[in-house]
């Protein structure tokens, strides 16, 4: 079955945008303890933002999802050893495969008209004595 690309990188947006939330629910839940954490929690802060910035940039840009699909690996990547195991693993997780969807959308391509479809005119049809005529 032939994968179809549409014309937005919406599961990737999806799952990145999901990374970047789940990154930074915990932190968040209570804002006044946010101190208490440390820099883990301002990390995964960060991690969290930077990560919805990607998604927002894969939607706006479908282009150029790749440049944000890999940021978003990068950025997953970051989030093992500075925040929290990466949310837990699944920040981790949705990022990577958030920024593995968005490194292998493609962008579809412009409709290229063959030469049959080129022609402006329909060739008339004269009947069956057309090759016949003198």
């Amino acid at each position: 079955m032939p994968v179809r690309s549409g014309r937005r990188p919406v599961a990737a947006t999806v799952c990145t945008a999901a990374s970047g939330a789940e990154l930074g629910y915990f932190p968040l839940a209570d804002p006044g303890l946010l101190p208490v954490q440390g820099t883990s929690g301002a990390t995964a802060v960060m991690l969290a933002f930077a990560l919805a910035g990607c998604a927002v940039h894969m939607w706006t840009r479908p282009a150029r999802a790749a440049y944000s699909g890999s940021a978003a690996i990068a950025f997953g990547l970051l989030s093992y050893p500075l925040a929290n195991l990466g949310g837990f693993l699944l920040g981790l997780f949705l990022a990577l495969l958030g920024g593995s969807l968005a490194l292998a959308w493609q962008p579809p391509l412009a409709h290229v008209p063959t030469p049959w479809e080129a022609q402006t005119e329909p060739v008339p049809h004269t009947g069956a004595d057309a090759g016949n005529s003198r």
